[in-house]
């Protein structure tokens, strides 16, 4: 079976269509556009297990992975942009450092020839609450992704139980990019290290 076809990556395409009507629909009908959003996020759960339980882990499909994250996130915090005129020059910031930082890790991980970037060891303590404490990153996660997801319904909906949920999570979003910022520095550390044992 081709690469292109393994389960994982399937519902990695999935997830993109779902990210794309989300773009569509975004400013016009929130229901639909938070249900989308939702299942592409949810969708990063199982393209991971699927991988494990069928044996179709690709460097693809992790690549397919991280792409797919990334576009995501970028099309509702650009949703969010324009949603939230005095502070929207915030979201545009954080989808630069989110592309950026994932990005140095990425390429730093090839780079020094380890295996994964959520594996490695790091110099920074939050680095490794954040992979390796048991849970610490679906936790992480799941209250960044929410709020952004009651950021953006806020905006169309006045429900008291999105606001809770918004006001709770905010700071977790926050938390979760000044983590990136580690993770780039973290990254960048380990390439000029790497570029400056050679000579």
């Amino acid at each position: 079976m081709s690469v292109y076809f393994y389960i994982p990556n399937l519902i990695g395409y999935a997830r993109v269509i779902c990210a794309l009507v989300f773009c569509y629909t975004g400013s016009f009908n929130p229901i639909i556009s938070a249900i989308v959003y939702s299942v592409s996020q949810l969708g990063d759960l199982f393209d991971g297990m699927a991988a494990r339980k069928f044996n179709q882990c690709s460097v693809f499909g992790s690549v397919l992975d991280m792409v797919t994250d990334r576009f995501s996130n970028a099309c509702l915090l650009a949703v969010l942009y324009k949603l939230y005129p005095t502070i929207g020059f915030l979201f545009l910031w954080a989808l630069a450092l989110d592309l950026c930082s994932h990005w140095y890790q990425m390429y730093s991980t090839l780079y020094c020839n380890e295996k994964h970037h959520k594996t490695a060891v790091s110099k920074y303590k939050i680095l490794e609450i954040y992979y390796k404490v048991p849970y610490m990153l679906f936790i992480m996660v799941l209250l960044s992704e929410t709020a952004m997801v009651t950021l953006y319904l806020n905006v169309f909906i006045d429900w008291f139980v999105i606001q809770i949920l918004m006001y709770v999570s905010v700071p977790f979003l926050c938390l979760k990019h000044y983590i990136n910022f580690i993770q780039l520095i973290s990254a960048s550390d380990k390439i000029i290290e790497k570029e400056q044992n050679k000579f």
